[in-house]
């Protein structure tokens, strides 16, 4: 594609893993709101789980998550405490006993703690949830802080059966640039351990956008990647926002790479992923042919949320730990963000909330209308318009938006029939931004990442 077109589309726009999106969030939704959104999750659907520890021993330049350096044991001991105190409390407002079909932990990094502590936390989940006997259970690691007796625990006594390990980019100069060093071995056998341990559904993270990456250079870390035979592979852009997160201004601007580069990073991995038969899921996520997730896309099955693309169905997200997001059936709630925020709520018998929004009629619409297109790269409109019992007319407006990305080949249009064609997939954002009934970018206050 011609690099002009896209670069006439870098614009900031959300990544779209929840609509509304955070920015939307308010602190008009409190405790009291959580509480009663909660009583309404029944046992009729599974819910999946999530527990966010905010904890690195290393904090890298580039990171985005809610996180903070944390080396002490008394502090890792409190915050695990609360977790289960705020587990308890979650479960006594539920309106029933759930069944559980997933487990994501996030953070951070969830093993900072020791996965002692981590089987607390999961010995708590299972008394409150019926966990269903083919349940997902994932884990962010990090190679660089997880030991062979560490893995043996999580994939033996803690059952975990799929994980996660943020590469980045094998080239030195680039991990130095964002303070996260791991060599190619380092990772390599903390794989080798893990397959070793029994996990068949191994995901890694690539970033493009780092400072001093070059075009050749980031494909060897791709073919690197590759040769590690994971199931899964991310590729994501990565978002310099250090108005949002102080230590991004230790990364400096000039170090970083333009626009066009960002593009040509991206195509390159792309090629890479594509010679050795991953297939391109979604904005930024690659399975193997033949995989599950290929397969439901597929099938129309796959889904977005707060942790990327999945297979999980589960409608309802409960969330636990400092910033976690909770989807509910009335709407998201997020826990106070920072630890010492979070530990203090519930220390003093409450519930973590921050801030969320509830869910309107037309939120649900454009939700559906935002994940299929995000998810599927198309949509008859007409169809889920109907589902919501809604007259597709009413979407003339937001459908017109499309025609700058249509002239462009970006996307096309057959009545109501939208399809973000494949040299527009990178750009599905923009596509979905057109049914975003909230967005509206302002310069003065940048809020989102940039398309490319």
């Amino acid at each position: 594609m011609d690099s002009a077109i896209l670069l006439k589309y870098d614009q900031r726009v959300p990544r779209y893993t929840s609509y509304p999106t955070a920015v939307q969030f308010t602190d008009t939704i409190g405790a009291e709101q959580h509480a009663a959104w909660l009583g309404e999750v029944g046992r009729d659907e599974p819910v999946s789980l999530y527990v966010h520890v905010p904890f690195c021993e290393v904090l890298c330049w580039y990171c985005g998550c809610n996180t903070q350096v944390g080396r002490h044991q008394n502090t890792f001991e409190n915050y695990t405490n609360l977790v289960c105190d705020e587990i308890d409390r979650v479960a006594a407002n539920l309106g029933a006993r759930p069944q559980a079909a997933a487990v994501h932990w996030g953070g951070g990094t969830p093993s900072s703690i020791g996965p002692a502590r981590m089987m607390r936390i999961m010995a708590k989940l299972r008394q409150h949830f019926d966990f269903l006997p083919d349940a997902e259970i994932a884990v962010e690691m990090d190679p660089r802080v997880i030991s062979a007796e560490d893995i043996v625990t999580l994939t033996g006594d803690m059952g975990v059966n799929r994980t996660s390990i943020g590469v980045q980019d094998f080239d030195a100069d680039v991990q130095k640039a964002v303070n996260r060093v791991q060599p190619y071995e380092m990772v390599a056998d903390a794989i080798t351990n893990l397959r070793a341990g029994g996990i068949r559904d191994l995901n890694l993270d690539l970033m493009y956008g780092l400072p001093f990456q070059q075009q050749s250079q980031f494909g060897t870390s791709a073919d690197l990647a590759v040769g590690l035979g994971p199931e899964r592979m991310t590729l994501f852009g990565y978002a310099h926002v250090p108005w949002m997160f102080s230590h991004m201004k230790l990364i400096k601007d000039g170090d970083l790479p333009d626009a066009e580069a960002r593009l040509n990073l991206f195509n390159e991995a792309l090629e890479r992923l594509a010679a050795a038969d991953y297939v391109h899921i979604g904005l930024d996520h690659f399975s193997k042919a033949g995989s599950e997730m290929n397969i439901a896309q597929q099938e129309g099955r796959l889904h977005r949320n707060f942790q990327g693309y999945t297979t999980d169905t589960a409608k309802t997200l409960l969330a636990f730990g400092a910033s976690a997001i909770s989807t509910l059936p009335s709407g998201f709630i997020q826990n106070k963000s920072a630890a010492r925020d979070y530990m203090k709520a519930i220390k003093d018998g409450g519930l973590g909330t921050n801030r969320g929004v509830g869910l309107t009629a037309q939120d649900r619409l454009r939700a559906d209308i935002i994940e299929r297109l995000m998810c599927d790269f198309k949509i008859d409109l007409g169809e889920i318009c109907e589902q919501h019992k809604v007259r597709v007319e009413d979407l003339t407006d937001e459908v017109a938006r499309l025609k700058p990305l249509i002239a462009d080949d970006l996307v096309s249009v057959d009545g109501w029939q939208v399809n973000v064609l494949p040299r527009g997939r990178m750009l599905v954002r923009m596509a979905c931004a057109a049914f975003d009934e909230y967005h509206a970018p302002d310069p003065d206050k940048p809020a989102h990442a940039r398309a490319i």
